[in-house]
C-alpha cells in the first residue's frame, strides 16, 4: 500500500496567520461553517490511519489525543514525510488555519513509512488498535481516515473494515488519484472500492471533477482534493492535490456529524446513518443523480452551496463555477476591501433581503 505524494508548490510559514482562525477554501465549500454555531467537532474521535502525525504542530498540538507507529525503525507517531499531517489539519486544525471539525480529536495510526510506503500486515495491526482504542473517559474512535490505497484487495485488511464498520466506525477512503477525467474508463483502488467504505473523490476549487479522480461504480461523494491548503511538519503549511485531500474533508463532515448527534441525541448515529446523511446531503455537479466521477456529487451543510463565486472590483461580470454572470451595479475597492450591493450578493447567495429606504436599512435572512 501506498501514497501518491503530490509535489509541494510552496511552503508558507505564517500566510495564513489571522485573528480567529482561517478557513481554506476547501473548507469553505463542504460549507462547516454552517455547523460551527452548533458543534466544531467535541465528543468526535477520527483516526488518522497515515505516516503519522507533527503533534507538536501548532495547529494541532491540542488535538492528537493519542498515537503508535507500526512501522519498523520509526518508533513513535511522528511524521516524516507531511501526507499525515497534511491530512490531520483538513480534518481539525485549530489554530491560524482551521480544519472542518476543529474541536475533534485525533489518533495518529503511523502505518506508512517516511517514503509513503506500508505493508498491509501493518495498516491491518493500525486498523485492529484504532478499533480497540479506548480514551481516559471511555471515547471511542467513530471515524477512520484512510488516504491511502493500492490496486489489489486484500482479505485481511477488509475484514478488519468490516469489523471496524460493525462496531460503530465510519471508514473514509481517498477514492485514488488513477484516473482520467472519463466516467466510461473504471480505474479502482482498494480499500476505497469495498461497500463498507466511504468512497471520496476530488473535485477542484471551481468544483469540477480533478483529472486524477479515480471513476467507478462505488465512489459515494466527491470532496475538494485540489490546491488544498493544510498543516505540514515543523509548523508550516503546503498546498497539496490528491484525493488524499479530499477524503480528509469527508472525515471531518463525518466527525461533525457524530458530534452533533451525540449533543442532539445522546448517542452516536451508525455508519450506515452517516453516509446516508453524506449522500443525501451532496450537491449534484454530473449527470442528474448517481454517476462514476462524482457519486452523488460533492459533499456540503449547505444545500445551496458549491459555488465557487469570483468577483473583480470595478466589474459587472461575475462568475460562479466559472459561469458568467452580471451585476447591476460593479463592486468598488477602497483600502485593500471590496464592497459591493448588499441586495444583490444577498441574490447571488440565494439568501432573501429586505431594504427599508426610509430607515437605510436592509434586513437579511438567512
Amino acid at each position: 500500500m501506498y501514497i501518491r505524494k503530490p509535489k509541494i508548490i510552496e511552503v508558507y510559514d505564517s500566510f495564513f496567520q489571522k485573528q480567529g482562525g482561517w478557513a481554506p477554501p476547501g473548507v469553505s465549500l463542504v460549507s462547516a461553517r454552517k455547523m460551527w454555531p452548533s458543534t466544531r467537532g467535541a465528543g468526535a474521535v477520527v483516526a488518522v490511519i497515515d505516516t503519522g502525525i507533527d503533534w507538536e504542530h501548532p495547529d494541532l498540538v491540542g488535538n492528537v489525543a493519542d498515537g503508535v507507529s507500526f512501522v519498523s525503525g520509526e518508533p513513535d507517531y511522528q511524521d516524516l514525510n507531511g501526507h499525515g499531517t497534511h491530512v490531520a489539519g483538513t480534518i481539525a486544525a485549530n489554530g491560524v488555519l482551521l480544519g472542518v471539525a476543529p474541536e475533534t480529536k485525533l489518533l495518529a495510526v503511523k502505518v506508512l513509512s517516511k517514503d509513503g510506503f506500508g505493508s498491509y500486515s501493518d495498516i491491518v495491526q493500525g486498523l485492529k488498535w484504532a478499533r480497540d482504542w479506548r480514551g481516559a473517559g471511555g471515547e471511542k474512535v467513530n471515524v477512520v481516515n484512510m488516504s491511502l490505497g493500492g490496486p489489489f484487495p486484500n482479505t485481511a485488511m477488509h475484514q478488519e473494515i468490516i469489523k471496524l464498520v460493525e462496531s460503530g466506525v465510519t471508514v473514509v477512503c481517498a477514492a485514488g488519484n488513477s484516473g482520467d477525467a472519463d466516467p466510461e474508463t473504471r480505474e479502482i483502488s482498494y480499500p476505497a472500492y469495498y461497500k463498507e467504505s466511504l468512497a471520496v473523490g476530488a473535485v477542484d476549487l471551481k468544483t469540477g471533477i480533478a483529472d486524477f479522480s479515480n471513476s467507478n461504480d462505488r465512489i459515494d461523494i466527491a470532496a475538494p482534493g485540489v490546491d488544498t491548503y493544510s498543516t505540514y511538519p515543523g509548523g508550516k503549511y503546503v498546498k497539496l492535490s490528491g484525493t488524499s485531500m479530499a477524503a480528509p474533508h469527508a472525515a471531518g463532515a463525518a466527525a461533525l456529524i457524530y458530534s452533533r448527534c451525540l449533543q442532539r441525541f445522546g448517542q452516536y448515529p451508525s455508519p450506515t446513518e452517516v453516509k446516508n446523511m453524506l449522500n443525501y446531503m451532496a450537491i449534484d455537479l454530473g449527470t442528474a443523480g448517481f454517476d462514476d466521477l462524482y457519486g452523488y456529487g460533492l459533499f456540503s451543510f449547505n444545500l445551496e452551496g458549491g459555488q465557487a463565486i469570483t468577483l473583480k472590483a470595478g466589474q459587472q461580470r461575475y462568475c460562479i463555477n466559472n459561469k458568467e454572470f452580471w451585476l447591476e451595479h460593479p463592486p468598488i475597492s477602497l483600502e485593500g476591501i471590496v464592497y459591493a450591493p448588499l441586495q444583490e450578493i444577498c441574490e447571488i447567495l440565494n439568501t432573501d433581503s429586505s431594504y427599508k429606504a426610509a430607515e437605510e436599512m436592509v434586513e437579511i435572512w438567512s
